[in-house]
């Protein structure tokens, strides 16, 4: 496996109103393998091919189904999430969801860049 570069898509991540059948296609498709993690009130579900984790699927809430879409995210790599958002803003992009915590794995922001396309910044916390 090759190391991740700053700059590079690193993570990716569906949101989707049914995850068991989001889990039933892809692994079907693909052979992906799929492991839950309960983190509080949500579960997040990894993605697995092979011995590589690559991605992640989460459930839309019922209460915000009217302004989520289903979507794929991708993620890219930055070296200092503050620093990369203040540039992002420089350039034209919009916060739709300020920098947030993901446990103790790292840190993570979403923006519309400039032509409204959304994109995820993410940092992580072990990989310094």
């Amino acid at each position: 496996m090759s190391k991740k570069h700053f700059g590079e898509f690193c993570w990716n991540e569906l949101a989707t109103n049914n995850v068991q059948s989001a889990k039933n296609f892809y692994g079907k498709i693909f052979g992906w393998e799929f492991t839950d993690h309960v983190m509080g009130e949500m579960t997040y579900t990894m993605i697995k091919s092979g011995e590589k984790e690559f991605g992640g699927i989460w459930q839309i809430p019922t209460d915000k189904a009217n302004e989520i879409p289903p979507h794929w995210m991708g993620y890219i790599l930055v070296e200092n999430i503050k620093d990369t958002v203040a540039k992002a803003e420089k350039l034209g992009a919009t916060i739709k969801m300020p920098i947030t915590p993901a446990g103790d794995f790292g840190l993570f922001t979403v923006i519309a860049d400039p032509t409204g396309a959304h994109i995820a910044f993410w940092e992580s916390l072990h990989d310094k």
